[in-house]
């Protein structure tokens, strides 16, 4: 809470927003008149430095301009004499604003900085409350980041229109085959091979928590009409439905895959765009990318120059279409081994996740995401 000594005496109105700049960043009070001060209602993390706290403000000069006024109209000087903190709950920060929530819907306002770990968070709960059934009970989530200053309505019309696009994609589901499964501790871990040629494992609990099998949830759709094992049942329509701990190598199964879209809307225009839809285990291993890049980068300036070289070259070969073509993939793994190599210094294992990121585009999204959305920096120094 921002004081000044005469705050009475120039004509501030009360539960007003007034908008500013301080050190070339955008300052948002509110004037409680009751309170006697301004309350800052936008982030102040990123407005001081790691070592700074709010006593920083005090002394300074603020030139605020109500939020409704007129383009163009005088601002007045706001003189800070005394910083302290709100009183009672206006104090408190609260980060998460729920829009609405219902069983098939949640949505909310959170903090840029606090994005990636809420979606964390909602996939962490969902693997531990439909861990049984995460193959017929999706999870997707949408991600819309946009700018303090975007109009809230095109925010809303892009988050219906990620909605819609997350909805119908593929909604008969995908078949994918199973490649190998592993019982261990009442989960039974299964491979699969997903229809864009990938490797996802999926994990299933089979255990009640007496020990005994769970033979009521733990069952996935398969190709066939064959009733063989045990526990094969099949549905009056047809469908057959086999008991994960049963799948064999070369099963076909029918997934109903969780999915994700992040989408940065820099431009009210890029509401009218079709998004990236990617799978949600993609998501882990995008973040996982990032965790190894930012451990490994010798500094920021090695990031940027990997990033700028692999990309123009992507470019380069997407238009041209080559990318299509099993030489060219295997070209481009060489060509990305080599700038990796050299600009990063990584050698062995951690090297050859770096390579695989970057030929199935998890080592863009993870840069585009964390550097170009985020801001987010390595922690590094520049060399």
């Amino acid at each position: 809470m921002l004081i000044s000594e005469n705050s009475d005496e120039e004509g501030w109105r009360d539960r007003a927003i007034y908008d500013g700049r301080w050190r070339g960043a955008p300052v948002s009070l509110l004037y409680r008149e009751d309170l006697g001060g301004f309350l800052t209602i936008c982030n102040l993390a990123r407005l001081l430095g790691v070592e700074e706290n709010a006593d920083v403000l005090r002394d300074i000069e603020i030139k605020l301009k109500a939020e409704d006024a007129i383009s163009g109209g005088e601002g007045k000087i706001l003189k800070v004499t005394q910083v302290k903190r709100a009183p009672r709950n206006l104090g408190v920060y609260h980060p998460l604003i729920p829009l609405e929530l219902s069983p098939f819907r949640f949505r909310a306002l959170v903090p840029l900085e606090a994005a990636s770990e809420c979606v964390d968070r909602a996939i962490a709960a969902w693997r531990e409350e439909f861990g049984r059934v995460w193959d017929r009970l999706p999870l997707r989530v949408g991600l819309v980041t946009f700018h303090r200053t975007t109009p809230l309505q095109a925010v809303i019309e892009m988050a219906r229109n990620l909605e819609a696009d997350l909805e119908g994609i593929k909604p008969a589901g995908e078949v994918w085959q199973v490649l190998d499964r592993e019982i261990r501790d009442g989960v039974a871990a299964i491979s699969f091979k997903r229809e864009d040629g990938e490797v996802e494992l999926g994990t299933f609990p089979i255990a009640l928590p007496d020990g005994r099998l769970d033979v009521f949830y733990p069952y996935v759709a398969v190709e066939g009409d064959q009733v063989r094992l045990p526990h094969d049942f099949q549905h009056p329509e047809g469908q057959l439905y086999r008991h994960v701990k049963d799948l064999q190598h070369g099963d076909r199964v029918r997934i109903y895959p969780s999915r994700i879209a992040t989408v940065f809307l820099d431009s009210t225009a890029r509401r009218f765009e079709l998004p990236r839809i990617r799978y949600l285990s993609d998501w882990i291993r995008m973040r996982e990318v990032w965790q190894l890049v930012q451990r490994l980068a010798p500094s920021e300036t090695a990031i940027h120059m990997v990033w700028n070289a692999l990309l123009s070259r992507w470019e380069e070969w997407r238009l041209s279409g080559e990318p299509e073509m099993v030489q060219a993939k295997g070209a481009w793994r060489k060509l990305a081994r080599a700038l990796l190599q050299a600009h990063l210094n990584v050698r062995g294992a951690s090297l050859e996740a770096l390579v695989e990121a970057a030929c199935n585009g998890l080592l863009f999204w993870a840069l585009e995401w964390h550097i170009s959305t985020l801001k987010q920096r390595t922690g590094r120094g520049e060399t």
